[in-house]
């Protein structure tokens, strides 16, 4: 996995919404399906509006063609205090040696 990506997952692994905009290139874009288009200028007030809880990703496919890669996970969101996962989905994010340049994703509430 690249740097980029590495941190980028890790980021959202450690709640470190820094360590997630810096591994991110300037173009950085996050598509939500309920909030739309995010850029990278407004993704760090997108992020605090987040739910908290314990993130946890499984799943991964990767795809690397003409520098850059292309990387695929499904995760799991458990909120604070609960037993279960209340929120799954998918996520799809690109990057190459300027950073991550999209991550777009897709979920459901249980």
């Amino acid at each position: 996995m690249s740097e980029h990506l590495d941190r980028f997952k890790q980021g959202w692994l450690n709640e470190d919404l820094d360590m997630i905009l810096n591994s991110c290139a300037e173009d950085f874009v996050f598509d939500d399906p309920v909030d739309g288009r995010i850029t990278k200028a407004r993704f760090a007030d997108y992020y605090r509006g987040l739910p908290d809880g314990e993130l946890a990703f499984s799943d991964e496919a990767v795809q690397e063609a003409g520098g850059e890669e292309t990387h695929w996970w499904w995760w799991a969101l458990k909120g604070p205090g609960e037993t279960e996962w209340a929120q799954e989905g998918t996520t799809l994010v690109r990057a190459d040696a300027d950073g991550v340049h999209a991550q777009r994703i897709a979920y459901y509430k249980r």
